[in-house]
């Protein structure tokens, strides 16, 4: 069979220019033992005690949640950014927070992008991790909500109160043990 080398050429040709720091699609990141200067961030209450805060798909951008320890992220918030750790080499990822046209809306979207969040803040409060902006009053800085498919949210309402239907609400706080754990 003959094969076009102007095929290969252009197949190939991506690949000359790709980013050395790209996130990889699939990639291992950073590994199950903590990193120094990153911390694991996970719920601590029912119904989501002990998940994990990660991307889907692994280590790429994509919807933040809440799930098994086995394939946690790594995490630290630098400059008011909540930044994941995608593995040596590789492009840091970062959360970024749906900014609605209308601010009183309750559940804010959360995922992770490689460009820096535009909208509020992130910061730990002791060990929770916290989301404001100057435009949301909110009563809980560190509340969240996970909803259908343990995706993440920012929860601009009260703490457990008028909690949207199928969502449940949580707090998450960084975990430094050198493993993550159930």
């Amino acid at each position: 069979m003959f094969v076009n080398p102007s095929f290969i050429v252009a197949l190939l040709a991506p690949l000359a220019f790709a980013s050395p720091l790209a996130p990889r699609q699939g990639a291992s990141g950073p590994g199950d033992t903590l990193q120094s200067g990153w911390y694991w961030i996970r719920a601590v209450a029912s119904p989501n005690f002990h998940k994990y805060l990660q991307t889907k798909p692994a280590n790429a951008p994509g919807t933040a949640v809440l799930e098994s320890y086995k394939t946690a992220g790594q995490y630290n918030v630098k400059g008011g950014q909540l930044v994941a750790n995608t593995g040596d080499g590789a492009a840091p990822l970062y959360l970024n927070v749906e900014k609605p046209a209308d601010l009183t809306q309750r559940a804010l979207g959360a995922w992770f992008n490689t460009t820096e969040n535009e909208f509020g803040t992130f910061a730990f409060q002791g060990d929770a991790l916290t989301w404001s902006t100057p435009e949301i009053n909110r009563q809980n800085l560190a509340a969240w909500l996970v909803c259908k498919d343990q995706a993440l949210f920012i929860n601009t309402g009260a703490y457990g109160y008028q909690t949207p239907s199928g969502c449940s609400d949580q707090t998450i706080h960084y975990y430094n043990d050198a493993h993550a754990n159930e």
